[in-house]
């Protein structure tokens, strides 16, 4: 096997004209090209260029950074571990340290026997020494770096004095699926019988750790793709995106050219496509609003699927109807001045929900941290936005985040973003985290009771000092943004249990409650209009509700409160064929609960009357099934039976309606009154 970068072994002779060319060029006379490598030469131009002081004993290191990098490039160090072990077991006699780097040359994990990692301390070859060549100079991990190919360089070829004695050779390990540099292995000894042999040992230990880095990405993708079918595929009008956890292009659907049309934006829909790459009109790296996805993604279309509990990737979903309504209001948007309001927060007749909007009103123009409380499908983001575009931030961007949504061991990157090489996965140059995203305007932080306790100092830091730290970095950024929180959750409770730090609850001491659903009853007629108007506009489905239907649904205690709304109005669209909706058309077991409270004697008598002869008309035209009976008159089985207890034609419901059906009787009688 050949390799490019590496040399036959290396002689007493050739080591000693290698060391005089060192010394020549560390004086600056001419250094002969006779024996030297091009290669090694170009390394000790740039190591001299950077300041690499070459009487280098030992290699720094930086254990604070290391437990990072190591809980960063933890996939990584997974895929290795079985790998390292089984290469220092087949090379232990020879004397052999096998290091595994991160991209920028930390050392996250060595393998040898005790006597050789003794020695290694003297160069700082340990956990945490770092070995990128403008650190340290030229040496195999870093020049592997440097010049993205396998390298194996002999003692004398090392820049600095103090790792002269180790010969090493390294590779390096790539991702799998688009090449993006993951990390470095290196094998570090000073016995030359392994000199012939070294590098294609290095070269193919780095490729079996792709090759398990490879199998741990193909079973994330079948996840995805059995997600995405299972779950997504069958929506009829939207279009889909799936992609990976780094947000390279998975699947999409045939709506996806529509709307991502609507939008402006080109995107090639190709199997790999990384979402910026196709971004014409719009968006950029730093404006993206997630680890991989791009500004003109609103967070509400982004569906994480965890796997593991780590995120495996995203369904994206863009409403096509939303996507016209984005870009027809795109070019007004910075003109929405305070006159301007959310129609879902207009006109409110609760008394809750009036004293809301005034505290939201009076803090708007404020700089000060704000918590919204509520339960859950309260509407606390729109009020958020609301705020925002009432506040001197109006036009900038409002970045939302849910706490609880985002796996733990990613949600430090998502919020205070990344540095290049700062984990497995990290994006060339960096990523803007979601502070520097909402630079100008609005952070929104969401079930901020979520956020986990080690993270918690962070978000105080960034809020009373107003600068943050990228995740791999030690200089800090300037931040200007406003915090808009909320939870669903007591943060005072949590506060006692010790699961949220005072200082910082402290610093939300502005809050406003929003009320559940059961306290705006006097809205309801509101909501459930805007509902339909939503229906209408995204679906195309005109719906009407009777006055009974509402008057039901006001009795509803809506546990999960405007969202529960809005997903039961669709539901009941959806499934029903008529333009007005009613009571039957109340799933199960809510047609029960809420049909019991809105009894059949509270109706007319002539209802009453023309009610039961359609029902003896559909029996009778059914043979007396009540099955299809109840599916010829729209209405569920449940319902049916319901009616003919009301009118006296059974004394009690039949547990199982199947077999009832299939044990039917003879066609009841219908009472005298009726004949």
């Amino acid at each position: 096997m050949n390799h490019r970068n590496a040399s036959p072994p290396m002689d007493l002779n050739q080591s000693t004209k290698i060391t005089r060319a060192w010394e020549a060029f560390l004086s600056g006379q001419h250094v002969p090209e006779a024996g030297m490598r091009r290669m090694v030469l170009a390394s000790w131009q740039r190591s001299h260029s950077q300041q690499v002081d070459p009487k280098l004993s030992r290699a720094p290191v930086d254990t604070d950074r290391l437990v990072r990098a190591q809980s960063a490039h933890s996939e990584l160090i997974e895929s290795a571990a079985p790998i390292l072990c089984d290469t220092e077991r087949h090379l232990r006699e020879a004397g052999v340290i096998v290091l595994l780097c991160s991209p920028s040359g930390q050392i996250l994990e060595l393998r040898g026997s005790r006597k050789i990692l003794d020695l290694g301390l003297d160069a700082n070859i340990t956990p945490g020494g770092l070995w990128h060549e403008d650190v340290c100079g030229t040496n195999a991990v870093g020049t592997a770096i440097m010049v993205d190919q396998p390298i194996q360089l002999y003692g004398p070829e090392h820049f600095c004095e103090g790792i002269k004695r180790w010969t090493c050779a390294a590779s390096l390990i790539k991702d799998p699926v688009d090449g993006r540099l993951l990390g470095a292995l290196d094998l570090s000894y000073n016995d030359a019988r392994l000199d012939v042999h070294a590098l294609p040992l290095v070269i193919s230990a780095a490729r079996r750790i792709e090759a398990n880095l490879y199998g741990r990405e193909m079973k994330r993708q079948h996840f995805l793709l059995e997600n995405y079918v299972d779950r997504y595929a069958h929506r009829p009008h939207d279009g889909l995106l799936l992609l990976d956890r780094c947000g390279r292009l998975l699947r999409w659907n045939e709506h996806a050219p529509t709307a991502l049309a609507r939008l402006g934006i080109t995107l090639p829909l190709k199997r790999g496509t990384m979402l910026e790459e196709g971004l014409a009109t719009r968006g950029g790296i730093e404006d993206r609003c997630g680890p991989e996805l791009p500004a003109w993604i609103k967070p509400d279309w982004v569906h994480p699927l965890v796997l593991d509990g780590h995120r495996a990737g995203s369904v994206v979903i863009v409403p096509v109807q939303a996507a016209a309504r984005l870009v027809a209001s795109s070019g007004n948007s910075a003109d929405h001045g305070h006159g301007a309001c959310d129609a879902r927060l207009a006109g409110h007749r609760s008394l809750g929900m009036r004293r809301a909007l005034e505290q939201a009103e009076r803090v708007a123009a404020l700089e000060i941290p704000l918590l919204i409380e509520g339960e859950t499908g309260t509407g606390k983001e729109v009020l958020a936005r609301e705020i925002h575009q009432r506040s001197g931030r109006r036009g900038k961007p409002f970045i939302a985040v849910n706490c609880g949504a985002i796996p733990r061991e990613l949600l430090a990157s998502e919020l205070f973003g990344h540095t290049e090489g700062a984990f497995t996965g990290a994006r060339r140059g960096g990523h803007a985290g979601k502070f520097e995203q909402a630079h100008g305007g609005t952070l929104f932080l969401d079930e901020l009771g979520e956020l986990p306790l080690d993270l918690q100092p962070y978000l105080l830091r960034a809020i009373e000092c107003k600068e943050l730290v990228r995740l791999g970095s030690a200089s800090s950024r300037p931040i200007d943004v406003r915090i808009i929180a909320a939870t669903n959750r007591s943060l005072r409770k949590q506060m006692a249990c010790g699961q949220f730090r005072d200082d910082l609850f402290y610093r939300f001491h502005v809050s406003i409650v929003l009320p559940p659903l059961r306290e705006r009853r006097e809205d309801m007629d509101r909501y459930i209009a805007h509902c339909l108007e939503e229906l209408a506009r995204r679906h195309g489905l005109h719906r009407s509700l009777h006055p009974r239907l509402i008057s039901a649904l006001k009795r509803h205690s809506f546990p999960g409160n405007l969202r529960e709304l809005h997903n039961l109005v669709e539901q009941m669209a959806v499934m029903s064929d008529r333009s007005e909706l009613d009571l039957p058309d109340l799933p199960e077991p809510l047609c029960s609960q809420l049909g019991q409270s809105d009894p059949v004697d509270a109706a007319p008598q002539s209802l009453r009357r023309s009610e039961r002869q359609a029902i003896f008309k559909a029996l009778s035209a059914e043979r007396g099934h009540r099955g299809r009976a109840a599916q010829r008159l729209g209405i569920s089985r449940t319902t049916l039976y319901r009616r003919l207890i009301a009118y006296g034609v059974i004394d009690e419901p039949v547990a199982d309606l199947d077999t009832a059906d299939s044990a039917r009787p003879s066609m009841p009688q219908a009472p005298r009154a009726l004949q």
